[in-house]
């Protein structure tokens, strides 16, 4: 093969490489300007349950949806996923409890602070990408 033929591996090869990373550049960039506001609203949203318990249910469907349609960067995806899974579980939770009568969800309880625990730790680990990259 002559030089001039192996230029043309390297330069497609590098071409497709430089597209990766411009992807990958552009999901971190949207990532970091639209993360905050999302997780920020929704933090609203579910501060305002308390007023209005039985809206906890549509509430949480949508924050679970809203944190679903994130495409984050893939060195923070797995840190993303958690946080999502996270917010599912409590809203699959939330779906289980009588909102009527919060006595009657005291077989709850346990379930909830594991998941407390979850939301913190994987919340905390979205937040320290933040801090570093964006």
């Amino acid at each position: 093969m002559t030089p001039r033929a192996l230029a043309v591996p390297f330069a497609l090869t590098a071409l497709l490489l430089a597209g990766c990373s411009s992807e990958e550049a552009e999901r971190q960039e949207a990532f970091c300007a639209e993360v905050p506001d999302l997780l920020s609203d929704i933090t609203d949203d579910v501060n305002a349950i308390q007023s209005d318990p039985q809206s906890a249910p549509q509430v949480l469907d949508e924050a679970v949806q809203q944190l679903e349609d994130v495409d984050p960067p893939e060195a923070v995806a797995d840190e993303w996923d958690d946080l999502v899974t996270s917010w599912r579980a409590l809203s699959d939770l939330l779906d289980q409890a009588d909102l009527s009568d919060p006595a009657a969800n005291a077989d709850l309880a346990p379930q909830l602070q594991e998941l407390q625990g979850d939301l913190v730790s994987s919340g905390e680990a979205v937040d320290a990408y933040g801090e570093e990259n964006c």
